[in-house]
Formats: structure tokens, C-alpha cells, sequence
């Protein structure tokens, strides 16, 4: 249902964003926290920004602080020499390096577009491109990491409510503020009040059941969207940043909070952007909403494609999400994978994320295809027959049990696995040798021997195939697996072999799989 949700606020909120009155478009850094020439580009309202740990998300997302002047901000709140300040001891010898920074911004304003650029030699100073009489564009910014209670000061603040010598103020949570937090939670409070006195404030549940408490007392999750709520609920037209936004929630309230934002950004022209190590969260923005950041061993930080198996790998060490490629039987399962030892590498394929499964027939096909398609899963499989069932008609019916246009492709050529791998391995003996380690000679010898002896026999094409493959792997001490991977893998490598329409065929369906698309 949440799903569903979002897929229905994606298109929405895509569509906003040319009527928008604010959106920050793009942001350049160079030579801050060893960043070098990163250009990240923001496409969709709700950005999601994903990488590994300092790879630069928050960085950015701090940047992204310093694109606006805000109003009723004090004049160092919003500053890179603020949210990037610099160790300077007076004494001691460790002291941050203090080179060259340049943090540019594009926008979208009012007034049309416009650019910025802060820049630092020996302190902080903001130039607009030459344009005169040109000015910081205003816009209301939020930037707060959804973290619990772990700045001392803060701490301290809270604790300082206890000890107030007169009754603090009280103001009750707005039904637009209550019933964002609402919406995360299994129970429903009766009531919460924000308790405050001076620049100290200490929010104060009670619910329905009776319970009644502190934010002291709160779960880190409670805490922070309660906080969440009060502080954007009414925002308008502002930039909301929120680092780890996962911090202390659960993946259903993670999911739940996405949609949130979304929905508010659709309502009060909001931009959002935050950064994220869940694929939770990654998952609950369309494509255009995730940019994943990379550092590589020299340091430097790179946006590259946000694909669903490069964002697991580098995140979690191994794929949420996986493809899944139904074919046959083993053989065709040897073939598939020796396909995939030429892509894989060549496409920057992550290749615990395609799984390959096989032991079933083609006339099973459509039974499995509504079986994905029961429990969510038809967009991440692929279907592979074999060459022999082009005329069957297996097409249309695996289509139909899906109930869409899933890929379904075919093995190359007419008949079964074997007789393809056996074919290409007497037309292209040199190539193949050279991967069995053998002379073209040997291997041609050795085939004509068996074709010798099989030729002569009765029986189906494909099973006298099989039999034929069998015993060359047996002469090689290999199985016939391993043959037929490797008899793929080697014409995969040839610009003008059989497999080429397949290799193009599975390119392109993995490349839309990755994207989510």
C-alpha cells in the first residue's frame, strides 16, 4: 500500500517542480574535505543522497546549507565558515589544512536563474558571476540530523527545563504537526505540548492509554519525529536537510517518513534533501531522487550511476536486491553464466545481485511468472528459453501469466544448449582451444571422433548433443558445465557470434533493472 503510495506522489511532484518558486539545481565543490571537482546535480524535489562512509554525503548536504540567505537566521548560522570551520590551534603543531574552496550554486528563483559562489583564499567571501546589484537569494532553510540527544549542550539545555524556577510556557503540537508524527507510530497520543522557557524547549506526551513522559524518556525514533513534525510541518517553499534521516527508525517508519516528505514537499513546495545508508530509503524516491557518491583510493569523490546493485555492494557489502534469470536446465545455466563473465565486468555488474536459476521447463514458465507476479517480484526477472522453443508460442503465454511485458529472450541458436555449444566449438576450434589450453588440432581430432561415433546413431538431435558434449568434458576432465560456460563465454567475446542479439538483450534488461526503471 505504502508502495503504491509513492509511486502515486512520484509523478505529482516531478510535475511540480518546473512551477516551483525556489530549487537549488546543482552544487560544484572543490578542495573542501579533499573533495576535487564534484558537480552534483538535483533533479527531483526529494533527494536521497547514498554513498559509503566518507564518501562526502554530508558535506554536500552541509553545502547545500550555504546556497540562501535565511531569514531570521543569525548572520553566521548559514556560512561555510560555520557548518566547515577549521581547527586553528595557537599552539601545537596539527592544524587543519586551509587550501583553496569553492562551493558553487545554481538556481532556480523568483527573479529566473541564478549562480552563486562562495570562495575561500585567506577567509570566506560569496561573488555572483559578475552580475551586478546581484544578491544571496532568501529562502527559509532546515538542517538538523534526526540523531538522538548526543550534543552536550543540547543535553544540557533539556536537563535545564527541571530546574526552571517558574512554570514554562506550553503550546500543543497543530493537527498539521500532530498528524505527521501520527502517522509513524502504533499508538495515538491524546496530547503533546512543546514546554519552553527562553532559548530552551523540552517537548511532553501523553497517551491515550495514559502514558505520560518526557522527551527525555522518548525513544530516539519518537524523539525525532515528534521534532521532525513541529519543526517542517508548516514550512513553505524552504530547503529541508536532514542527515542520516534513518537514524534511530525502524524500515516500515523509514518508508512511512519518505512518504511524508514527499507528500509535505507536494503541499508546501518544499525541497528536500537528505543523506541515507538505507536502501530503505534510497527505494522510497524514483530514480531522478537518488544520487549515489563514491571516494576511490586516491581520495577523490565521484557521483556515479545510482544502480541498485552498486548502491547495496558499497553500502551493505552485498545486494538487497537481486535480478532473477529463469532458465532451462544446467546447460543453459552454463551458458547464461559465461554470457554474464563478458558483461559483467565490461558493465560494472555486481554479480552477487543477478541470480540464475534453472532445473524447470518452459512449460512451467507461466506458472512461475504468476507466482512473481502474486508476490511483487515480476519486475526483477528475466525468462530464458532455449533456442529451440522460438515457434512454441512461449512467448505470449509467459507475458500473459505476468500480466505485462516482461523480458523473455531466447538462448542462440535452434536447438538445445549442447547442440549450440557443440556447433560453435567445431566452427571456432582455434578460439576455443585457447581456452581449454589445448591445440586446435587436439580438439578437432578428438570431436571428429566422437562425431564418428554418434553420427551413426538414432535418436533426437538434442539428446544425441548431449551425449557428444558429454564425452569430450569426460576427455577434458570437466563437466559438461563447465564446457558449455566457457564455449560462451569465449563467442561472447566475438563481435560477430550468435550471442551477440542475447548479449544486447540482457544488457539492456539488467541496465532497466538497476535504474528501477
Amino acid at each position: 500500500m505504502i508502495e503504491r503510495q509513492l509511486e502515486n506522489v512520484w509523478p505529482r511532484l516531478q510535475a511540480k517542480k518546473p512551477r516551483m518558486r525556489h530549487f537549488l539545481s546543482e552544487i560544484y565543490l572543490e578542495g573542501l574535505r579533499g573533495i576535487k571537482d564534484l558537480r552534483v546535480m538535483f533533479e527531483y524535489p526529494v533527494t536521497v543522497i547514498a554513498g559509503g562512509n566518507a564518501s562526502g554525503k554530508s558535506t554536500v548536504l552541509f553545502a547545500a546549507a550555504c546556497a540562501y540567505k535565511v531569514p531570521k537566521a543569525g548572520l553566521r548560522d548559514f556560512v561555510p565558515s560555520t557548518l566547515f570551520p577549521d581547527y586553528r590551534a595557537k599552539v601545537g603543531n596539527r592544524q587543519d589544512d586551509r587550501g583553496e574552496v569553492v562551493i558553487e550554486f545554481e538556481y532556480s528563483t523568483p527573479r529566473g536563474r541564478r549562480s552563486m559562489r562562495w570562495r575561500r583564499s585567506k577567509s570566506w567571501n560569496r561573488s555572483y558571476f559578475g552580475r551586478k546589484g546581484a544578491r544571496q537569494p532568501e529562502r527559509s532553510v532546515y538542517l538538523r540530523t534526526l540523531a538522538n540527544l548526543t550534543n552536550p549542550s543540547e543535553v544540557r539545555g533539556v536537563l535545564a527545563m527541571s530546574h526552571l524556577r517558574s512554570a514554562p510556557r506550553e503550546t500543543a503540537l497543530t493537527p498539521w504537526e500532530s498528524d505527521f508524527a501520527q502517522r509513524m507510530f502504533p499508538f495515538r497520543y491524546s496530547e503533546v505540548v512543546n514546554l519552553s522557557s527562553d532559548r530552551k524547549s523540552l517537548l511532553f506526551a501523553v497517551q491515550e492509554g495514559g502514558a505520560r513522559y518526557s522527551e527525555l524518556h522518548m525513544a530516539a525514533g519518537e524523539r525525532a519525529i515528534l521534532r521532525l513534525a513541529q519543526e517542517i510541518a508548516h514550512l513553505e517553499g524552504g530547503l529541508v536537510l536532514i542527515d542520516e534521516v534513518e537514524a534511530g527508525l525502524h524500515p516500515w517508519v523509514q518508508q512511512l517518513l519518505m512518504l511524508q516528505l514527499q507528500t509535505l514537499a507536494l503541499q508546501n513546495d518544499l525541497q528536500v534533501i537528505v543523506t541515507s545508508h538505507s536502501s530503505v530509503v534510497l527505494n522510497a524516491v524514483p530514480a531522478t531522487g537518488r544520487i549515489f557518491l563514491e571516494r576511490d583510493e586516491t581520495g577523490n569523490v565521484s557521483v556515479v550511476p545510482a544502480y541498485r546493485d552498486i548502491v547495496q555492494n558499497a553500502l551493505y557489502g552485498r545486494a538487497a536486491y537481486t535480478l532473477n534469470v529463469l532458465c532451462e536446465d544446467d546447460a543453459a545455466e552454463a551458458i547464461l553464466l559465461g554470457v554474464f563473465d563478458h558483461i559483467a565486468p565490461r558493465e560494472g555488474i555486481n554479480r552477487e545481485s543477478i541470480k540464475i536459476g534453472r532445473d524447470t521447463g518452459a512449460s512451467e514458465f507461466p506458472t512461475h511468472a504468476r507466482a512473481f507476479k502474486k508476490f511483487g517480484q515480476i519486475d526483477n526477472v528475466v525468462f530464458i528459453l532455449d533456442g529451440d522453443r522460438r515457434s512454441q508460442g512461449d512467448e505470449e503465454k509467459i507475458r500473459n501469466a505476468a500480466g505485462r511485458e516482461v523480458p523473455v529472450f531466447f538462448l542462440p541458436g535452434d536447438a538445445g544448449p549442447e547442440a549450440w555449444a557443440w556447433e560453435q566449438l567445431k566452427e571456432n576450434a582455434d578460439e576455443c582451444a585457447t581456452e581449454f589450453g589445448i591445440r586446435a588440432n587436439e580438439l578437432i581430432q578428438r570431436m571428429r571422433r566422437i562425431d564418428s561415433v554418434f553420427d551413426a546413431t538414432a535418436g533426437k538431435p538434442s539428446d544425441i548433443a548431449k551425449y557428444k558434449i558429454a564425452q569430450l568434458a569426460e576427455f577434458f576432465d570437466r563437466s559438461v558445465a563447465d564446457l558449455c560456460r566457457t564455449v560462451a563465454y569465449s563467442e561472447a567475446k566475438r563481435k560477430k557470434s550468435e550471442v551477440q542479439p542475447l548479449i544486447t538483450d540482457l544488457t539492456e534488461a539488467v541496465s532497466r533493472w538497476r535504474s528501477g526503471l
